[in-house]
């Protein structure tokens, strides 16, 4: 019996390296292949840098001594989750912990791994060895340990389609919140009655992600997204006064009169209350409308949810 006990320990270490050894190659693999810089990237170099050409960029990241270096080596090599999704298949079909992380920081770190690093609107490519001090902190990123509720997953199987697959679950998976038994079913629900071909499932599950982060009782969803949305609803009331004041008066009057500009974007604010109504007809099949801060709420059935 102790002998078999040892060939299974035996066989299981083998197939937990296994699963890192592949794991490493395809993280290596994507990064040879090249990384798209993002245009927030893109304008932190251009500001911080004074618009480098790609010769002067290269000299900079080659500059050990050059204090802004490091925020820059980081920023090219942060994953994305267009990244992250080319290894979903992999993180479904196995189960990575702690401990198989740093297996897998061991094996990418064996060897140089040279990405090619481009550039949008084909202003060109540059290769880059990413560094050892990166590595582990772009691994990290990858939130290869965490786990997606059995529910959730099977949700996401049922009923999102294919191609979204990979994203959607790329965006739970870079979720640290603690999902409650409520946050759960609603998060269910959602998949089970939305249309993620529509344009904006994508934000909708940007903000519900948001959203069940951000609260903590969970036993009445519905009344917290409509807070939120009066949350929203408010501030584009106090930006729309703001500007009605300011037909009237200076900056300068207003502030003396104990006046502050509100800093939100009315656009802004108005589409996330728009993305709240869709949830929340979604979801739990009403929604409120508010008229100068007065809610008028449709009929709520909780047997909906």
């Amino acid at each position: 019996m102790a002998a078999e006990s040892y060939k299974d320990d035996i066989f299981t270490a083998m197939d937990a390296d296994e699963k890192c050894i592949r794991l490493a190659e395809r993280i290596a693999k994507i990064l040879r292949e090249g990384i798209h810089l993002s245009g927030d990237v893109i304008h932190f170099i251009d500001s911080t840098f004074s618009n480098p050409c790609m010769n002067e960029l290269e000299k900079i990241i080659s500059d050990q001594s050059d204090c802004e270096r490091d925020s820059l080596i980081e920023l090219i090599f942060f994953p994305d989750e267009e990244f992250q999704a080319k290894l979903e298949d992999l993180l479904e079909n196995h189960h990575y912990c702690r401990e198989d992380e740093q297996k897998v920081l061991h094996y990418l770190s064996s060897k140089p791994i040279e990405s090619t690093i481009r550039f949008p609107h084909n202003q060109g490519v540059m290769n880059v060895i990413m560094p050892d001090e990166i590595t582990g902190r772009f691994l990290t990123r990858l939130n290869i340990h965490r786990k997606i509720d059995n529910r959730i997953a099977a949700a996401i199987e049922k009923d999102i389609s294919e191609k979204m697959k990979p994203r959607v679950r790329v965006k739970l998976r870079n979720t640290d919140d603690e999902l409650s038994e409520d946050k759960i079913l609603f998060l269910c629900n959602f998949f089970k009655k939305t249309k993620d071909e529509s344009g904006d499932f994508i934000e909708c599950l940007d903000l519900i992600l948001s959203f069940l982060g951000e609260i903590e009782d969970t036993k009445g969803l519905f009344g917290a997204l409509m807070n939120k949305k009066r949350f929203h609803f408010k501030n584009v009331q106090r930006a729309e006064k703001f500007s009605q004041r300011l037909e009237k008066a200076n900056m300068e009057t207003i502030i003396l009169q104990g006046g502050r500009e509100p800093y939100v974007s009315v656009k802004d604010e108005k589409r996330k209350m728009e993305l709240i109504d869709q949830i929340s007809l979604t979801v739990f099949g009403s929604t409120e409308y508010f008229e100068n801060a007065h809610p008028r709420i449709e009929a709520f059935e909780k047997g909906d949810f």
